[in-house]
């Protein structure tokens, strides 16, 4: 998500990497920036024709004309109202803004202070989804050695960090074998994912509102630009965390990997790897990916249940953070250790728009 900024290569389903403007699902990932709808905005788009064409139309029209005389219009059958039946008609960004209201109808947060502790609650269908408690100066002033360290992988590291900055669709594309042409649906429905958790990471971020790693230690010097945006929770872990979480669903139910079980630990270590991405760039500490894959999890359940997959629940999560460097193979199995607390499982019920591109994602695993 990160470097929201530009409209970049507006784009989407049309071309890798936004190359040639509007296109769709851009450049499978968007690495054209974030702005509100992240990668929907202006996917197929009608937009308009050049100077010329737009003469070379009128024209046309009007010798045209005389062989279809005036005479009244005889209306069509009417569109189904209010209903999914429909979104094949509409563009791509227009999609996106199905999306993003059902996942907004159903978000809140709460910033509370108890016992001189501060901490943020994500809520869900007005339950609290997940809880981050704010770190203190000193667990900061701890974290930066853990972000200097990092620093020795700048080299080795840094074409995925700077191709990562948008949204890295293509880094989870390559696991799963997918491409445009074949996979369409199931990139739309990471992307809408991957735009609901940055919406979320951006509302704890604001309400925590902690400094970057540069700006608590001079000595960290970041590789990229320092987002102007708060530290905790990460929102690159967020998404990516999300859509590991939809993703590993996805494929579950798709039943046509017969090494299922190597791509799901592949889509997991993506994951990590994107997070920990951010701290070797010098924005970001370990916690914040704590706390980011705290937060991208349950979304990712609250997803799979919005898109009504069978039995889907959202665990709810409550992080303390606390001076860990971050693994997925500690938060896989030791995160009760490092502060990760797991609550009650939340029921999530079904909303239409997601479950229309669930089912169509579902209907392309013969296309594997």
């Amino acid at each position: 998500m990160g470097q929201y900024g530009g409209i970049g290569g507006i784009g989407g389903i049309g071309g890798i990497g936004g190359i040639g403007g509007i296109g769709g699902i851009g450049g499978i990932g968007g690495i054209g920036g974030f702005t509100g709808l992240g990668s929907f905005l202006g996917a197929e788009d009608t937009g308009g024709y050049d100077a010329t064409t737009t003469y070379g139309l009128q024209t046309t029209a009007e010798g045209l004309a005389h062989l279809a005389p005036p005479g009244p219009a005889v209306a069509g059958t009417p569109l189904a109202f209010n209903t999914t039946e429909n979104n094949d008609r509409w563009a791509t960004w227009v999609r996106g803004s199905l999306y993003v209201s059902e996942f907004l109808t159903r978000i809140g947060y709460e910033a509370t202070e108890a016992g001189g502790q501060k901490s943020a609650k994500l809520t869900f269908g007005g339950q609290t989804l997940v809880e981050l408690v704010l770190p203190g100066d000193d667990l900061l002033a701890s974290q930066c050695a853990f972000v200097n360290d990092y620093a020795d992988l700048r080299a080795d590291r840094g074409a995925e960090i700077t191709s990562q900055l948008g949204f890295p669709t293509e880094y989870f594309a390559m696991i799963l074998g997918m491409h445009l042409g074949q996979h369409k649906d199931t990139f739309e429905l990471i992307t809408a994912t991957q735009v609901a958790a940055a919406h979320a990471a951006m509302i704890l971020k604001h309400a925590l509102a902690v400094r970057r790693p540069d700006q608590i230690d001079g000595r960290i010097l970041p590789m990229i630009p320092t987002p102007g945006h708060g530290s905790f929770p990460s929102a690159h872990a967020t998404e990516a965390y999300a859509v590991a979480t939809v993703l590993s669903g996805l494929i579950e139910d798709w039943d046509g990997f017969t090494d299922l079980a190597n791509r799901t630990a592949m889509v997991r270590g993506l994951a990590e790897r994107i997070a920990v991405n951010r701290t070797v760039a010098g924005v970001h500490y370990p916690i914040d990916t704590w706390a980011g894959a705290s937060l991208g999890t349950s979304l990712g359940q609250a997803i799979l249940g919005m898109c009504g997959r069978a039995g889907a629940t959202a665990e709810a999560r409550r992080y303390v953070p606390d001076n860990h460097d971050f693994t997925e193979h500690d938060f896989a199995n030791e995160a009760a250790a490092m502060g990760v607390e797991v609550g009650a499982a939340i029921p999530i019920a079904a909303t239409p728009h997601f479950s229309w591109i669930w089912q169509r994602a579902l209907a392309e695993t013969q296309k594997v």
